[in-house]
């Protein structure tokens, strides 16, 4: 199957906590963490185990997302989620955005 970016909502609001676990588990199912947002983490995971993390009791919501290329915004978020999977893919789990802080 093909990898898809989600955005995902955290049941009860944004806790660190419920952030970091999210992502682990993420990370744990062979996903990528985009970005950390106030709300809930943007992802990268294949579309066969995206149901496996909407499936966990801290998120509340899991939707598919999708980028006008033609958008300024596009762009910039773009730059931003490559950066953090560079991070990740080179530096290891230590480098998921928001799981330092």
């Amino acid at each position: 199957m093909a990898t898809q970016i989600y955005i995902i909502t955290l049941r009860g609001g944004y806790t660190h906590e419920s952030s970091r676990d999210v992502q682990r588990l993420v990370r744990g199912l062979g996903g990528y963490i985009l970005m950390a947002t106030r709300t809930g983490p943007i992802i990268a995971i294949d579309e066969s185990r995206a149901p496996l993390v909407g499936r966990n009791p801290l998120v509340e919501f899991l939707g598919p997302v999708t980028l006008n290329p033609n958008g300024v915004a596009a762009g910039i978020l773009t730059r931003i989620f490559a950066e953090n999977l560079s991070k990740q893919i080179e530096g290891g789990a230590g480098s998921q955005p928001g799981l330092n802080g």
